[in-house]
């Protein structure tokens, strides 16, 4: 169950990164069915990994079209959601609950685009960067729905 309980931590609340992010939300069911084959992850009851795979699923989608853009808001957002995602992978890599490897791989796009997202490159975006900047800039949407959306 510390699974569960660990990506519900993701709630609700860049660039080239885009497609590495909506892959990290992933990274939980894509990791632990790479590492199950290899024998390295712990096995997750039938009923919580279909919970898991419902929850990544969600944070998938963007859920508010109609934000008007707030920087402030968007990289508070953007920077929660992909530092919640660090921390819920980190331990999920030490609960052996996914593949500390492909854990590690992914944290090194994670944290670039952290160190990417800034309210100076939200107030210079234009087109797609603009458009990923106004979908965080909601409440209801995840970073990787958001960045799944919109790549720039």
């Amino acid at each position: 169950m510390g699974m569960i309980n660990a990506l519900k931590a993701h709630g609700a609340p860049v660039a080239s990164l885009a497609l590495s992010l909506a892959l990290a939300c992933a990274l939980t069911t894509t990791a632990r069915a790479q590492a199950t084959d290899a024998g390295d992850v712990k096995s997750l009851p039938l009923e919580t990994q279909k919970a898991v795979n419902e929850i990544a699923q969600s944070l998938m989608q963007v859920n508010d079209t109609d934000t008007a853009l707030s920087c402030d808001k968007a990289v508070e957002n953007a920077r929660y959601g992909l530092e919640t995602m660090l921390e819920v992978g980190q331990k999920n890599a030490d609960g052996g609950y996914i593949d500390r490897a492909g854990f590690e791989a992914q944290a090194v796009k994670l944290r670039a685009a952290l160190a990417e997202v800034t309210p100076q490159d939200c107030a210079a975006a234009t087109g797609e960067k603009q458009a990923f900047y106004r979908c965080m800039s909601s409440d209801y949407n995840h970073v990787t729905a958001c960045a799944s959306a919109h790549r720039f």
